[in-house]
């Protein structure tokens, strides 16, 4: 099995699906697969199955990350903000010393009075009519819907296997699955028609009735079911 630039059937272009393997502080692109990308061929060759040392040698990348050396950099303090911080400072101490001084003499007692006194020697308040406060009825805010996501490969089925929304919300399924180059998802409930998928394709559907919904993978072009099933729960 040789690593193909063009499609051995059609003679059309192919795509290489690889695996990422860390290695150190690096990592590596492994091709597994490779499929042709015209619509009407089905060639199809799987590197996992069978691997020799002369064969797959393109797509094999090492990539070391660089790692930066954190600065670090020391407040510095305006000359503003020094004349602020002595300013606030000298407040606070005349504060301090004008609290601690005790103003007492009788003649003062005897001028100042206060004006709760005053009024009730002097004046009769006449009684305030009772104002009634206007009352706001507050609406409740529309809850906007929310978009969650489920991730399905043929091994792993859907993950999470069940999950609970509210109407209105939406589940988008991506396809992780990166050794068969399509599956196709199918609605138990026919809510869409099949929808055919290939490797990091999203596929997303607002639900807008309460109940619950199942759905699987299929092998393409067969439709034939795989094991995996998930479910969603619209309360």
């Amino acid at each position: 099995m040789k690593f193909a630039q063009r499609c051995p059937k059609c003679g059309g272009f192919v795509q290489t699906k690889s695996v990422r393997k860390s290695i150190g502080l690096g990592f590596v692109e492994i091709p597994v697969a490779q499929f042709c990308l015209n619509p009407v061929c089905d060639w199809y060759q799987d590197f996992a199955e069978t691997k020799e040392p002369e064969d797959i040698k393109e797509g094999f990348q090492l990539k070391i990350p660089s790692i930066k050396k954190p600065e670090f950099k020391t407040p510095e303090i305006s000359k503003n903000q020094i004349i602020a911080i002595s300013a606030i400072i000298g407040l606070i101490i005349i504060y301090a010393l004008f609290s601690n001084l005790d103003f007492t003499g009788s003649d003062v007692d005897q001028k100042i009075q206060s004006p709760q006194s005053y009024l009730q020697n002097n004046t009769t308040l006449s009684e305030t009519p009772n104002i009634p406060v206007p009352t706001t009825v507050s609406t409740p805010l529309a809850i906007e819907p929310k978009s969650y996501t489920v991730r399905v490969d043929v091994s792993h089925g859907f993950y999470p296997d069940v999950i609970t929304i509210n109407k209105s919300d939406k589940i988008i399924w991506s396809n992780e699955e990166n050794l068969r180059p399509r599956v196709v998802l199918v609605s138990k409930n026919s809510l869409f028609e099949k929808v055919l998928m290939q490797y990091q394709d999203r596929y997303q559907f607002q639900f807008n009735r309460q109940g619950n919904y199942s759905f699987v993978l299929a092998e393409f072009p067969t439709n034939k079911e795989y094991q995996s099933k998930g479910n969603v729960i619209v309360r």
